[in-house]
């Protein structure tokens, strides 16, 4: 007998299918959809071009798409900032990809941080819309590999497509592993 092998467009569809079963008073159109992951981080403390670029083509690699950059929008004198200066990276995926980036997330990378005991459910915005996750040290992602000199954090935001708590719920049967 071969293993089934699910990609993650199926793994998704499987987990709000089973929390359709549940939960009787949903419908196929009030089940809980991912409609984007937004990856940040933040760069204005590296002052160097070159770690800038290092990291930029870390996310490149992470994401596979290219990368915006963000600059700042005016002069500020105490934070050593000239208006335009780059101080942020991001990249927004969709669809496959998206669903994609999430299975990797939950079962190779969460896995493989240190002391790992879980993520917050106190994450979740007021409406339930979004999630952020943090991440300390970002050289944990084996797909792009761990040989970065350079030490950085990123934000890892899911955006469902309505707001209500059953967003909680399909992370829940998508194996994300919230402290208990």
């Amino acid at each position: 007998m071969t293993p089934i092998k699910l990609n993650s467009q199926d793994y998704i569809k499987n987990a709000s299918t089973e929390l359709a079963s549940e939960n009787k008073d949903l419908n196929v159109f009030d089940l809980p959809k991912i409609s984007k992951v937004s990856i940040n981080i933040g760069v204005g403390k590296f002052k160097e071009g070159k770690q800038k670029q290092e990291i930029e083509e870390y996310l490149c690699k992470l994401t596979g798409q290219k990368v915006k950059q963000v600059g700042t929008k005016k002069s500020i004198a105490n934070f050593k900032t000239r208006e335009g200066d780059i101080v942020g990276l991001v990249s927004t995926l969709r669809g496959k990809k998206a669903q994609d980036f999430l299975l990797n997330l939950i079962y190779v990378v969460l896995p493989r941080t240190r002391d790992f005991k879980g993520i917050k459910t106190s994450s979740f915005d007021k409406n339930f819309s979004s999630y952020s996750l943090g991440i300390e040290n970002a050289s944990i992602f084996p797909v792009v590999g761990f040989d970065t000199s350079v030490i950085f954090g990123m934000q890892i935001n899911i955006v469902f497509d309505k707001q209500f708590e059953n967003n909680k719920l399909l992370l829940t049967k998508l194996n994300f592993p919230f402290k208990k």
